[in-house]
């Protein structure tokens, strides 16, 4: 049935343009007849009415859903209820054509309503017959009624769900019907209207009815009446502007139809012309350029109506596509266009057609028949005159590049077209195969070389603003059906690129997101499955913002990689921690965390570490940021904790990583990197070893030039780098791509069958590597770079517009240089490198020495002068200023100074290779007299010249102070004795620099130094800078106020006088003190705000922050800084307080960043690493009252104590953490809040009177009185112990433990219990130090100790020691009487060791002398039947039974400690302490069979039968106790006689090497066989057992940590060694897969070294203890040493080492004045000859051959001023350290072949300890004075020179060695129990083990 529809005509535009009264007039004629019988009018005055037409809807103008329907009966009709509400008063003449426009238009206006309730997408007919009949409105005579039609098209096709189908049918033909109509009637009218209908479509239409829009009103714009080119010109625009798209980049959006529109117009117009019927030339002519002139102005106006400025450009823009569109045609019209359009742009039409023949190719390949492309090709060659195949060859990659760009819709033509180009290939293509291309195979093996090329053209296309959105799409389509054709052979290895170009996709992810899924989804699928896992975190990131927008599409890519890959990819989902937990990655979260699951069981917090590491290490910046995300997560949730004097290896690793990673060029990236180093903390450098990733010299190779393929390696692993790591950046891949092409063409490197240099090249990379570099082998990039006019560019280039940031000054530079390179292969190098310096400066900063040194050896004076002024503007730039405002230098001043640097390193190190390349040379060319060679060597010579005169440009001084600006400390250095030295300048003159430098070195031991050696009376700032350095702030500030006195108005005194009071903690009078100068010199305020700034945050005075704060905001020192965020903190100013966070942190990292660039880089950048560790705190701190609402507070879970106890031991390092804490608690004002506070003070007291600073203390105890703490009292009492007040210190104790513990109350918990322990037993040490007590007293002290901590090993060990120390003296020394007090010792040393390790090596030995010792005192009695016997076989039963339970209850590595103790007594007299003896070595020996084989083999083969017996009977109880150790035993015994064969193997003096195969076969089956136990590599790091760091037993604990070596076999190579023994070189092989040099020496007896090995060690272990100690890095170097029986052994080889007298000897043979021995000899004077002779001869003859050459080692070894500086230190420490032990262990034979040198660490390494306790007295000069015996005079003068530094020897003994050597002097007495524990247990060593030398001369004992 027809169901009427509702329209209200209220409102209505049309309705009230007729008068009130018409509007009646026509509503009363209607309502009296039946002309419409289904229109009805309701009145609202008529009631019946109303209530007859209710059904219709509501009629008061809130109108109801209308619908439409339609039957098959009846026609479609519209019925409308009409409301009126005005009255009528007059008529209408022509009332039903005004009543039908009324209503036409109030249907139109309300066809928006009608639209929401139609169901557009099932209602297909209805939806017609709407649109249609809408639609036909458009011809409407009435224009009131177009013009409301075109009104609501906006609203029809936003209904739309689609523009397709029969929608856009609907559309187009009736629009082309009404412009028909329009155009036969010539009705302007109708076609401004019309015009104003297309522009409405276009506007509210997405899809293809925009171009048809812009067709239809292109086609109106090029009317010949004005009025409808004009309105078409102003819809188009006003299109543009609906699209929000600027006009030219509309008109690239739609180029192709628009184009082809114009060619169809063109060429119609044109074909009309030339259908005329001929007429005379000369009209014809005419009628030819006036059709020409026409087609220009069509073009015009498009080109206008699009914003070009000119026709031309038009033309520029549009030619790829017009030509090819007029090529189809292959018509004389269409000759006639191009030659228009070539001769508008001034050029030849063959060149314009040559031009653009890829574009003109691909066009005819994809849309001509067979024929139509036949015939166009023809016409082409007609055209140009050119062969088919030579047109085709004129850009091949090109035609490939278009072809290509059209295989996702054209994909069979284009594969017809890529087979026409095959057939025509060149004969150098790199493609061989058939010509003929009839499969997918043969084609994907036909494009492979050409691939990279195709890639970065889609790129381009992807990346250009000038390609529209629907070519992109076109792109991106046609890649995907690149990626099945190629397939994963070939996809897979231009992997990366791809991913590049499909990360460029992405950017349109909101455009085409459903495409930019599927790309990647194919992109997976076309891979070798291979490849999945190392790109698996590549893509997921890249898809993670499609997750949201696409995720069905996205989840399915995660699917197939992770799900449906699972085995391929496990080894790489330890990368995935970042996936957002949707529903719809529920499937892949599953199998994550299944994998976790499974990883969990096996992986702990170091492995976890491992992977963060290699992921933050990473070429991809998105998933280094969710790593170092993820790390700084997993850093919280593990707070790193440990109490050990070192840390493990995988934290030196990850801070090494880290520090690299604050170079990043992702600034996200460097400050995640900044707060990873935060979370960690500031770990103590000395605990840090660096030395497995920073290790100093290590296969440093100089590499001299480009010809080197050193270089050519290290740039193209660079680029590569650069080229993975730009996978976001087109331009700089395809830059870093270009230049690996153009380099491996250079070198030719590539795989080849012959050994030339280019394929040894290749064969050097990794296989990854090679993987991305191979496909750059057959690529053509070509660089288009804009030349620039150097002569316009201001020089110097620094701080100039093109020097204002660090990037783009290098680039610059680097760029400039260039230009002056002469040399052809360098300037080849290094052009098509330049490209890629502008992209990323880590590529500049590795070209930049070597383009300076090839532009010195060839440029002129004016080039060498502005290279100097560059480096030199570099060098001087310096803002005092700003430096003090900001705390430190500039990102463009820190790294451009620090590349300088580089660069002057670089030619210095040049220069000394070129050096030593003449010398060599020289001496070659003494035997040959060739000219062409002394010509060559005159060029080098020149070369060298140039060089080190430019060098000798740079002053030396200059380059100092901007070492020192930069904080580059030890280069400063370097830089400082360089420059006294080589200007002989009086060193007397520059101390007060040196003073400073080591000042700000923070190297007391230096200040100290140049103090000892100043010849005149100190300035006061020499003063200043030495009490400041040893932390005497009073004296420091009164030299400053008299400093002021003489100079009131130099600014630094004042900041030195608050610098003082601050480090004091005078903190009222800072603010004082600054607020009276600056109410005097208020111009000072920005200098000194800072320090009142500080004060204020520091008394947590937080309205006088602010107010300071607001006097100078321009500050951004690292006080003024944290005033900024404390006060945001304190305002709950939470978007402040993390802005300035970010701020703060990124300012930390600009130095490190710079500081990475060199080795020592924590060490340089250590405060700042600091500063990172409190802002870390800071963060976690105020983080949470953000959160909390006011008077709650959270506690921060951060381990602040445990964070406290990791960082250097000094007091600068400690003091900023705890007073920064100190403000964050009096933010908080916790419950427990005074006591947190105190306890903050305690440590700052405690820290303070470490370092001597105890004005300081002082003031904290002061601070920490406010609290109620116990442990004040025990650290007022050091306090002023430490200041020699020692019975002051006891009774200030003693009245502490009165007032806080008294006697009738009991601790309330275990703290305090603790507490008041270490306070008594602190009581109990005073009174035995003062020695004014009786030993009652002490010892009751000691016991109380005990008994209120029974489980204390303090306690424990303090009366086992204090007994032990009485015991002589109670006794009278007889040994016979303390046996009760030995037992007592004996007990109490074990319950020590029970309950911890701390004291172990002391308590161990002691205990286990006294017991051994007893028993053989007692065995000695009852042997000679002495009265005391009884009483001592008591005694022992009583302690062999304390030690029986010590046995059991004690751990073994325990006893593993003193395990050559136990062996050396081996042989005790007394059977029942030989028992119990037996008992714990087998113990340990079933612990740790491995390590207590080798130490027992001496015993085992020893020469003495009883411990050869008692040997066996220990390993047979082992035995019986675990069989299995039977055959290990017997295989550990059997390897033990074939390597003492090897040792004593007799050999000739002509042999040099023995043969492992033939010499010593039996040795090489044994350890073959595949039933031989694992038996352990005898290394130095596998013999000696760790400890745990905290208290305990620890039963459990692992000694020796880590993946352990077996042998698993030898080298055929046995090296013998040039010495009297004839050592034997032997290389074993390791179960690792590593190789391990051991060398067998017979004929000595190796039981002292090995036992010196071990004391060695001990000492190394309590230097690693004390604080001095470790940040000195005082040890010795150790080495492994096993005996193998009384003569025979095998040492564990040092790597990188050199002999002195080798090194000394080379250095003197390079200089020609080495002396040998017959010279020498010949030298010699007879003993009688006179002292005056002989001295003659000594300063004439001897010294003038022997001048100090030793320092020139450590320049040439060591390159860099860091590990220049560190290796010296080195030096001076280890023999320094080594010369101590030496002195107090009698050590001799210290020649210059037993002093060796690690090349890698410039330590001092001795070997050969035989000669020990002054064996050979007149052999030893004394050790005090360092001055070591050598066999030549020269070496002496060598060490001196070394350490000596640059002070002449009569000036005093260097810093350095001095104060390390009283340093271990100190410590040797400080620790001198442990030191005569250690010397007891080494002589114990050496007397109860039988000597070869005993038995051979018995008085030696």
């Amino acid at each position: 049935a027809l169901q009427p529809v509702q329209v209200s005509l209220n409102g209505s535009t049309a309705f009230r343009r007729v008068s009130q009264s018409s509007q009646l007039r026509i509503i009363s004629k209607l309502a009296e007849g039946g002309h419409y019988p289904l229109i009805k009018v309701i009145d609202e005055d008529v009631e019946q009415d109303r209530t007859q037409h209710r059904p219709l809807g509501d009629t008061t103008g809130h109108r109801s859903p209308a619908r439409l329907c339609t039957t098959n009966d009846d026609p479609l009709r519209f019925c409308i209820s009409v409301d009126i509400s005005d009255s009528v008063r007059c008529c209408y003449d022509n009332p039903f054509k005004l009543l039908w426009l009324i209503l036409i238009c109030a249907f139109i206006e309300n066809v928006p309503h009608l639209c929401k309730h139609l169901d557009f997408n099932n209602d297909e007919s209805s939806v017609k017959v709407l649109i249609g009949s809408l639609l036909n409105l458009m011809e409407d005579p009435d224009k009131d009624v177009r013009v409301a039609l075109s009104d609501c098209i906006k609203n029809i096709l936003e209904s739309l769900d689609s523009e397709e189908g029969f929608i856009k049918e609907l559309f187009v033909s009736r629009m082309k019907e009404a412009y028909t109509h329009a155009k036969i009637s010539r009705n302007n009218e109708l076609k401004d209207t019309l015009i104003l209908t297309t522009g409405d479509i276009g506007r509210a239409s997405k899809g293809d009815l925009v171009p048809f829009a812009l067709l239809h009103l292109l086609h109106c714009l090029l009317s010949k009446s004005a009025s409808v080119a004009g309105a078409a010109y102003t819809e188009i625009r006003s299109l543009a502007v609906a699209k929000s798209i600027k006009l030219q980049a509309f008109f690239s959006q739609y180029k192709k139809p628009i184009c082809q529109f114009l060619v169809e117009s063109l060429h119609s117009s044109q074909m009309t012309v030339l259908s005329a019927p001929c007429q005379g030339n000369e009209l014809h002519k005419q009628e030819a350029a006036h059709q020409r002139e026409m087609a220009l102005d069509m073009l015009s106006e498009v080109a206008n109506v699009f914003d070009f400025p000119d026709l031309n450009r038009f033309l520029s823009r549009t030619l790829q596509v017009l030509l090819p569109d007029l090529a189809a045609k292959a018509s004389p019209a269409a000759s006639i266009l191009i030659r228009t359009i070539a001769k508008q742009l001034n050029v030849n039409r063959r060149e314009i057609l040559i031009n653009n023949f890829k574009y003109i190719f691909s066009h005819l390949v994809c849309s001509c028949s067979k024929d139509e492309l036949e015939r166009a090709l023809h016409y082409l060659k007609n055209e140009t005159e050119i062969e088919l195949g030579s047109l085709l060859r004129q850009d091949y990659q090109g035609l490939h590049n278009e072809l290509l760009l059209r295989i996702g819709e054209h994909y069979q033509q284009v594969f017809n077209g890529l087979s026409i180009l095959a057939s025509f290939a060149s004969h150098d293509d790199p493609y061989q195969g058939p010509r003929e291309i009839t499969s997918p195979e043969q084609m994907a093996d036909y494009l492979q070389p050409k691939l990279l090329g195709i890639l970065a053209f889609f790129n381009m296309q992807l990346l250009s603003s000038s390609v529209g959105i629907e070519d992109k799409k076109m792109a991106l389509n046609s890649l995907m059906s690149l990626m099945k054709l190629m397939g994963p052979k070939h996809i897979s290895s231009v992997r990366v690129k791809m991913m590049t170009t499909l990360r460029t996709a992405l950017r349109y992810k909101d455009d085409f997101p459903e495409l930019c899924c599927r790309a990647w989804d194919c992109f997976v699928r076309s891979l070798d499955h291979s490849y999945l896992g190392s790109l698996l975190s590549h893509v997921i990131v890249a898809l993670l913002p499609l997750i949201h927008i696409q995720p069905k599409e996205t989840t399915a890519v995660f699917y197939f990689l992770i799900v449906e890959n699972r085995d391929t990819v496990r080894d790489f989902l330890h990368e995935i921690y970042f996936l957002p937990d949707l529903p719809e990655l529920k499937e892949i979260q599953v199998v994550l965390q299944e994998y976790r699951k499974e990883s969990s069981k096996s992986t702990d917090l170091q492995t976890t570490l491992q992977l963060s590491m290699r992921a933050i290490q990473h070429e991809n910046v998105d998933v280094r940021i969710h790593a170092l995300t993820s790390l700084k997560e997993t850093l919280y949730r593990n707070q790193y904790v440990t109490d050990s004097e070192t840390v493990e290896p995988v934290i030196s690793q990850l801070v090494t990583v880290l520090l690299i990673g604050c170079q990043d060029a992702n600034s996200h990236a460097r400050l995640l990197c900044g707060e990873c180093l935060g979370e960690l903390g500031a770990i103590d450098p000395g605990r840090l070893d660096f030395s497995t990733s920073e290790t100093q010299g290590k296969d440093f190779t100089f590499v001299a030039g480009v010809e080197d393929l050193n270089f050519a390696y290290g740039l193209l692993m660079e680029l590569t780098r650069a080229f993975l790591a730009y996978a976001d950046n087109v331009r700089a891949q395809d830059s870093a791509a270009y230049a690996i092409q153009e380099l491996l063409s250079i070198y030719d490197c590539r795989e080849t069958n012959s050994d030339c240099p280019g394929s040894r090249l290749w064969r050097r990379f990794p296989e990854h590597v090679q993987e991305i570099l191979e496909p750059h082998l057959n690529t053509r990039y070509k660089s288009y770079q804009k030349a620039i006019d150097w002569s316009k560019v201001k020089k110097p280039i620094y701080l100039s517009k093109l020097g204002d940031n660090f990037a783009e000054w290098s680039a610059t530079w680097a760029g400039y240089l260039i230009t002056k390179v002469r040399h052809d292969l360098a300037r080849k190098v290094f052009d098509c490198c330049s490209i890629m310096m502008k992209n990323d400066y880590k590529v500049t900063i590795y070209l930049l020495p070597h383009i300076l040194v090839y532009v010195l050896l060839g440029c002129s004076q004016e080039d060498q002068q502005e290279v100097y002024m560059e480096i030199m503007a570099v060098l001087k730039h310096d803002d005092q200023c700003s430096r003090r405002l900001q705390d430190s230098a500039s990102d463009l001043s820190q790294l451009s100074t620090q590349t300088v640097f580089s660069m002057l390193d670089h030619l210095t190190q040049w220069a000394r290779h070129k050096f030593q390349m003449l010398i060599a040379e020289k001496n070659t060319s003494k035997s040959s007299k060739d000219r062409n060679d002394l010509k060559t060597s005159s060029e080098d010579y020149g070369e060298y010249q140039n060089v080190t005169r430019f060098l000798d440009l740079i002053p030396q001084d200059t380059l100092a102070v901007a070492s020192f600006r930069s904080k580059a400390y030890t280069r400063a250095v370097m830089h400082f004795e360089s420059f006294i030295t080589e200007k002989k300048q009086n060193i007397q003159e520059h101390l007060g620099f040196l003073q400073k430098l080591y000042a700000a070195m923070h190297e007391p031991d230096g200040v100290a130094g140049v103090s000892a050696i100043r010849k005149a009376e100190p300035s006061l700032k020499e003063q200043i800078l030495e009490h400041e350095s040893i932390g005497l702030l009073r004296d420091a500030t009164a030299c400053y106020d008299r400093a002021i006195q003489l100079e009131p108005d130099q600014i630094i005194h004042y900041h030195g006088v608050v610098k003082s009071m601050l480090g004091l903690g005078q903190l009222s009078t800072v603010i004082t003190q600054v607020n009276g100068v600056l109410a005097n010199r208020s111009e000072w305020v920005s200098e000194l705000n800072t320090y009142r700034v500080e004060a204020a945050w520091k008394l947590s005075q937080w309205d006088l922050l602010e107010n300071y704060l607001a006097s100078d905001v321009k500050s951004t020192a690292w006080s003024v800084r944290l005033g900024h965020l404390l006060l945001s903190a304190k305002k709950k100013n939470e978007v402040a307080f993390y802005e300035t966070l970010k701020v703060v942190r990124a300012e930390q990292i600009v130095p490190l960043s710079a500081a990475s660039f060199e080795r020592g880089s924590y060490q340089r950048g250590y405060e700042h690493i600091i500063r990172l560790h409190m802002l870390c705190e800071l963060e976690h701190s105020i983080g949470p009252m953000f959160q909390q609402p006011d008077g709650e507070h959270s506690r921060d879970s951060l381990n602040w104590c445990a964070r406290i106890e990791m960082t250097q031991n000094s007091y600068r390092a400690k003091e900023p953490i705890l007073a920064l804490r100190r403000a964050l608690l009096s933010l908080s004002k916790s419950q427990d809040y005074s006591e947190l506070v105190g306890q903050c003070w305690l440590q700052s007291a405690r820290v303070a009177r470490k370092a001597g600073h105890h004005q300081t203390a002082y003031n904290a105890l002061l601070n920490a009185g406010e609290s109620t703490l116990s442990e004040l009292y025990i650290e007022r009492a050091k306090w002023l112990w430490s200041k020699g007040e020692v019975h002051q210190a006891l009774i200030v104790l003693q009245k502490g433990v009165e007032l806080c513990f008294p006697e009738n109350k009991a601790p309330c918990n275990t703290k305090n219990q603790l507490v008041h322990g270490r306070a008594m037993l602190l009581v109990g040490r005073f009174m035995e130090e003062t020695a004014n007590f009786e030993s009652n007293a002490v010892m009751k002290k000691y016991k109380d100790v005990t008994l209120l901590l029974p489980e204390w090993e303090d306690g424990h060990f303090y009366l086992a020691k204090y007994y032990d120390k009485l015991m002589p003296m109670v006794t009278d020394n007889k040994m016979e009487k303390q046996g009760d007090l030995i037992r007592y010792i004996v007990h109490h040393f074990g319950r020590s060791l029970q309950y911890g390790n701390q004291f172990i090596y002391q308590s161990m030995p002691r205990m286990l002398s006294l017991w051994l010792d007893f028993g053989a005192k007692a065995y000695e009695c009852d042997k000679a039947s002495r009265s005391e016997r009884i009483q001592m076989k008591n005694d022992l039963a009583k302690i062999n039974k304390v030690i029986t339970e010590h046995t059991n209850q004690l751990a073994p590595y325990q006893f593993l400690t003193a395990f050559s103790q136990l062996i050396s007594r081996i042989c005790h007299s007394h059977d029942e302490v030989f028992a119990v003896l037996m008992v714990i070595v087998a113990k340990v020996f079933l612990a740790y069979p491995q390590q207590a084989m080798w130490m027992m083999t001496a015993v085992s083969k020893s020469s003495y039968p009883m411990r050869v017996n008692r040997c066996k009977e220990i390993l047979n109880k082992a035995i019986n106790m675990k069989e299995s150790l039977g055959k290990f035993i017997g295989d550990a015994t059997r390897l033990t006689d074939k390597l003492l064969e090897l040792c004593n193997k007799p050999v000739d003096g002509n042999s040099s090497a023995l043969s492992m195969n033939i010499h010593f076969r039996t040795l090489k089956r044994l350890v073959e066989e595949h039933t031989f136990s694992q038996i352990l590599i005898p290394l130095q790091s596998v013999m000696i057992p760790t400890l745990p760091s905290i208290p305990g037993t620890h039963a459990n604990h692992d000694p020796f940590p880590g993946c352990w070596a077996y042998i698993a076999g030898f080298d055929d190579t046995v090296e013998i060694l040039a010495s009297l023994q004839k050592p034997k070189k032997i290389t074993l092989k390791g179960s690792d897969g590593k190789s391990y040099i051991m060398m067998c020496k017979p004929k000595d007896d190796l039981r002292k070294d090995c036992r010196l090995m071990e004391f060695n060690s001990l000492i190394n272990k309590c230097l690693r203890k004390d604080a001095e100690s470790r940040r000195r890095e005082l040890h010795i170097r150790t080495y492994a040493v096993i005996p193998l029986n009384d003569e025979c052994g095998i040492i564990e080889w040092v790597n990188n080492t050199a002999g002195l007298r080798n090194i000394l000897i080379k250095l003197y043979k390079e200089k020609g004045i080495y002396m040998t021995g017959k010279e020498l000899r010949q030298h010699m004077l007879p003993k009688s000859a006179p002292l005056s002779e002989k001295l003659k001869m000594f300063k004439e003859v001897l010294l003038p051959r022997h001048p100090p050459v030793f320092h020139e080692w450590f320049l040439r070894t060591f390159p860099d001023p860091t590990s220049w500086y560190n290796s010296r230190s080195a030096y001076c420490r280890s023999v320094a350290v080594m010369s101590m032990v030496g002195y107090i262990l009698g050590l001799g034979d210290r020649h210059g072949e037993n002093i060796l040198f690690d090349s890698l660490t410039g330590e001092c390494v001795h070997v050969d300890f035989n000669c020990l306790f002054n064996k050979v007295r007149n052999g030893i000069l004394l050790h005090l004075l360092y001055i070591l015996l050598a066999c030549n005079f020269n070496i002496c003068t060598a060490l001196m020179e070394a350490n000596f530094l640059i002070m002449p020897v009569s000036d005093g003994i260097a810093p350095h060695f001095l104060f390390v050597f009283c340093d271990s002097l100190h410590y040797h007495f400080v620790t001198k129990d442990v030191i005569i524990t250690c010397e007891i247990l080494l002589c114990e060593g050496f007397l109860c083990v039988p000597n070869v030398q005993h038995k051979k001369n018995p008085r030696v004992l």
